[in-house]
């Protein structure tokens, strides 16, 4: 074999080793990604299931310590926390409400991008339930988005904001949930076939005048 059929051969496996390489590489940062995705999923999760547990004030375990001026909007308040002050406040408060008797949360569709190796965005779909004393249960549906900061202890929050939606798209979305579509949808066909008959009898009309 010549020499330079050798050095091809080389060239060729030195080539393709390289390629595996850079291929494992990629495929092990993003199974780490993965990793640190799922891992603020499940703190969005575990946040989820410290309010359900009627021990509110756990909640604020899962925010950095670190952070120096945290953010967060409740969606029933008038305007911002800003600062751990008012943070604990809510969060934490000396005595619990003794309006609250009950209060459920369930998070839903998260999605997740990091922005940086200690920083992600999260954003999902939060279902809410509350009682207060001598009223019925409530519920509904909040969206949610929160910046968090990755610490030796895991994912830890910074920021969250809960955002609901326009009063009127609510109305309408409580209008629209209230259709039995099984029920209605023969409906629609019936009246599309009427109207196609309507307009066959009347063209059928106009062409013998």
């Amino acid at each position: 074999m010549s020499s330079t059929v050798v050095a091809s051969l080389r060239a060729t496996f030195a080539l393709g080793v390289a390629l595996t390489m850079t291929a494992l590489a990629n495929h092990s940062a993003h199974a780490a990604e993965q990793d640190e995705i799922e891992a603020v999923r499940a703190l969005v999760h575990e946040t989820a299931d410290r309010w359900n547990s009627q021990d509110f004030r756990t909640v604020l375990e899962l925010w950095d310590p670190d952070e120096e001026v945290p953010f967060y909007l409740a969606e029933e308040q008038d305007d911002w926390f800003i600062g751990w002050e008012q943070l604990k406040d809510y969060l934490d408060p000396p005595l619990p409400s003794p309006a609250v008797e009950g209060l459920r949360e369930e998070m839903r569709d998260i999605s997740v991008k990091l922005i940086a190796d200690d920083l992600a965005i999260a954003a999902w779909n939060m279902h809410f339930e509350m009682k207060i004393r001598g009223r019925p249960p409530i519920g509904e549906d909040v969206r949610v988005s929160a910046v968090l900061r990755k610490k030796p202890e895991g994912w830890r929050y910074i920021h969250w904001a809960e955002s609901p939606v326009a009063p009127l798209v609510y109305i309408e979305k409580l209008f629209q949930r209230d259709v039995d579509h099984e029920k209605f949808a023969p409906l629609i066909e019936r009246s599309r076939k009427l109207k196609e008959a309507w307009r066959a009898e009347y063209q059928a009309q106009q062409a013998s005048e």
